[in-house]
């Protein structure tokens, strides 16, 4: 398990637009934000590049700030004495799995990454550093990416407090080097679904995962069986002028993009010391944590929402961006999905005033198809091999299925170089989901085995 670390990228000074500066200042009287590194913190307000940020002031404005909401940051551990951090951290709901121990701090030298992204959520308003998105919210710490665990450690893990904390941001997953095929094993696939079925006395625990850093070794987040995960709201990034950086992986299992490092800046927040910042958290590890907070606002406006009601939500608000760019597919329902971008940006706003009104999802259904063998050889170049099968509606409504959410497809093939193979999926309205995309340095000498792809582009 690799954490998905920041990626560096040189400052630059900006100029800010005068009418947005004096805006934000107006707001952090209005909400008595003093904190020192507020005005640094554009992934809040942008007034440099206006418009290009979470859009949170407005739900702060009007007394939404987290409360009653715990995050549960999966990683290296957590600063519970920072100053930034302390008001708000959650003993409760906080262990450490690597040194056995109720307190999960920072050990080792290099044990920052989780306090990093805890102050992205939950760094109070305070006279220290800056603010995270949902500022009154509770944040838990699980520290397990600090020596290897075992996948009994693990499933407690991604369980743990699953009654009191109601989301779990995880920003790691396997190695992202374009070459790797990893997925949780069986007993950690328990647990999430085990997360999904009884967090949250039945609402379901939330999996926020950052899509991984790999894009630049070919890699994408279909070949991480945590990204691709039904369960997993899987996050991508986005830098400060909305460009794509040029690590965020895509697929077609990727639901949102939030910002992040790149655009020569990266994420301000909390560091691991009593009163200690940090102005380059990068990668898709910083988005993960910003969308993780940005559902912590939905939930204190409307607990009852489950799992399920959060990725509608997301997918709902999102706001494409580059629309132009050619990657753009316009799905059945009217929305514009994009494998490098999912369904867009994260609309903290948007997201927040959706949640007040909205009404719940039913129970999830399922659709099983037979099993489809295509007994040929796969051939060269372009030419590839279809397989078709009918859904017909009298097969959904045995199912009992009224909306299309996930499609997961689990595929057998034998070859003997992975790197070179592509599966697409097609709608029969011809939308197209590009669950595998070759990769230069897979040079693993087999196909796939029972390997489930997935895609949240037919929605």
């Amino acid at each position: 398990m690799k954490s998905q670390e920041p990626w560096g990228s040189a400052k630059r000074s900006v100029q800010e637009d005068p009418a947005a500066a004096q805006a934000r200042k107006e707001i952090a009287a209005t909400l008595g934000i003093k904190d020192p590194i507020f005005n640094q913190q554009w992934h809040l307000f942008n007034a440099a590049q206006p418009g290009h940020d979470l859009n949170v002031t407005g739900v702060w404005l009007e007394g939404i700030t987290g409360k009653g909401v715990t995050t549960a940051i999966v990683d290296d551990g957590l600063d519970m004495y920072s100053n930034d951090l302390s008001d708000n951290y959650y003993a409760q709901g906080s262990y450490d799995f690597n040194d056995k121990t109720e307190e999960p701090r920072p050990r080792l030298f290099d044990d920052k990454h989780g306090t990093r992204c805890a102050g992205e959520v939950a760094a109070s308003r305070n006279d220290v550093c800056g603010v995270g998105i949902a500022y009154d919210s509770k944040v838990a710490g699980i520290r397990i990416l600090s020596k290897p665990i075992n996948d009994v450690d693990e499933a407690s893990a991604v369980n743990y407090g699953y009654q009191h904390n109601d989301i779990y941001s995880c920003s790691w997953g396997p190695p992202d080097d374009g070459q790797t095929m990893d997925a949780p094993g069986l007993l950690i696939q328990r647990a999430i679904v085990n997360g999904v079925q009884k967090g949250r006395q039945g609402k379901g625990s939330i999996f926020v995962f950052a899509a991984g850093n790999g894009a630049m070794s070919d890699d994408n987040c279909n070949f991480d069986g945590y990204t691709n995960s039904i369960y997993s709201i899987t996050v991508g990034a986005i830098d400060r002028e909305g460009n794509h950086p040029s690590y965020s992986e895509s697929c077609s299992a990727q639901l949102v993009v939030a910002y992040s490092s790149g655009g020569g800046d990266a994420i301000h927040t909390t560091d691991v010391g009593p009163n200690k910042c940090y102005a380059g958290h990068g990668g898709t590890s910083a988005a993960g944590p910003l969308a993780a907070g940005a559902l912590a606002l939905a939930l204190s406006v409307r607990p009852e929402l489950t799992w399920r009601d959060a990725q509608y939500l997301l997918l709902e608000t999102a706001v494409p961006v580059h629309e132009d760019d050619g990657s753009w597919q316009v799905t059945k329902i009217g929305k514009k999905f994009s494998h490098d971008w999912g369904y867009g940006k994260v609309d903290t706003y948007a997201l927040v005033q959706k949640a007040k009104e909205w009404t719940l999802v039913k129970p999830q259904a399922w659709y099983h198809s037979p099993w489809l063998r295509v007994l040929h050889d796969i051939p060269q170049g372009d030419h590839g091999l279809a397989s078709t099968f009918e859904v017909t509606a009298d097969m959904m409504k045995k199912a009992n299925i009224a909306r299309l959410e996930h499609v997961t497809v689990t595929m057998n093939v034998n070859h003997t170089r992975r790197g070179d193979l592509s599966v697409e999926l097609r709608s029969p309205e011809g939308i197209v989901s590009h669950l595998s995309t070759p990769r230069r340095l897979d040079n693993e000498a087999a196909g796939y085995v029972d390997w489930t792809f997935m895609s949240v582009a037919h929605w």
